[in-house]
């Protein structure tokens, strides 16, 4: 039996889930391998599990071009290598890679929270910031296959060539003990909800920016924080009122809904898919 395979690669995991005619099945996680010809059989390992490819999505944590993958810091051992034509070769069938805030997205608007609308905007908050960018019912990808890297929005950070500034200053890192935080603010601990009011405002000024420019129909906020909404999204709504431009103060910001499955059904949607 033939499938399409959807593959979410991470900086420590994969993630694939494979779709035949009768469903998709079960997901499936690994470690990611250590090294290009390690990934290459990893890659061909997984798919030969699950089935017969008859196309395969490739989820990456950085950009790649129309052969292989050209920025990703979290695996620099696949930045200019062919990894699309070396994975055509192995599996025998069609190979698409994409930026894995694209895939998130693609999948919000496709069966989750962002489903019906024509515009929309995700900002992937975890280890660092990243997301991506609906337009016309269309992710936008940029001329360089980059847009939606709001981690690189201005903020007051050092200089680094990896981590941008609204990055550093506001992603999941910059939140010390947050789960402990998040715990703690849902028992009613005041010093806890002052602390995750004081990140909110932080990560409040790049939302701002991003809904007063753009105007989207939502934002969406994925990554680990996506679970912590329901204590952080009410101080992050009314402080990106505070920030932004008075209708950029109205774009609704919730919840992204499929979780830490989104960026491999992303995947799974551009194996079935000739227009990515």
């Amino acid at each position: 039996m033939t499938a399409f395979v959807g593959i979410d690669v991470g900086g420590t995991s994969v993630r694939v889930l494979a779709e035949t005619p009768d469903g998709r099945g079960e997901l499936v996680t690994a470690p990611v391998a250590g090294s290009y010809d390690a990934f290459l059989d990893q890659v061909a390992g997984l798919c030969a599990g699950v089935a017969r490819p008859a196309g395969v999505g490739i989820g990456l944590p950085g950009t790649s071009g129309e052969s292989g993958p050209l920025f990703v810091p979290a695996l620099p051992w696949l930045e200019g290598r062919p990894l699309r034509e070396d994975l055509e070769t192995r599996l025998g069938a069609p190979v698409r890679l994409g930026l894995d805030g694209h895939l998130t997205l693609l999948a919000e608007a496709a069966e989750g929270a962002a489903k019906g609308a024509g515009s929309a905007v995700l900002l992937a908050v975890g280890t660092g910031i990243g997301g991506a960018l609906l337009v016309d019912g269309r992710i936008w990808r940029g001329v360089h296959g980059s847009a939606g890297s709001w981690g690189w929005l201005p903020a007051d950070a050092p200089d680094d060539r990896v981590h941008g500034p609204f990055e550093q200053a506001a992603s999941g890192s910059a939140l010390r003990d947050g789960p402990a935080l998040v715990a703690a603010a849902r028992e009613g601990d005041e010093r806890a909800r002052d602390a995750l009011d004081a990140y909110a405002a932080r990560l409040a000024r790049g939302v701002a920016a991003v809904a007063s420019t753009i105007d989207p129909e939502i934002i969406l906020i994925g990554g680990g924080l996506a679970d912590a909404m329901d204590v952080l999204g009410p101080p992050l709504q009314r402080h990106v009122a505070r920030f932004a431009s008075p209708d950029g103060g109205r774009v609704p910001v919730r919840p992204a809904a499929l979780g830490s499955r989104a960026g491999v059904v992303g995947a799974l949607l551009i194996a079935r898919t000739e227009e990515w």
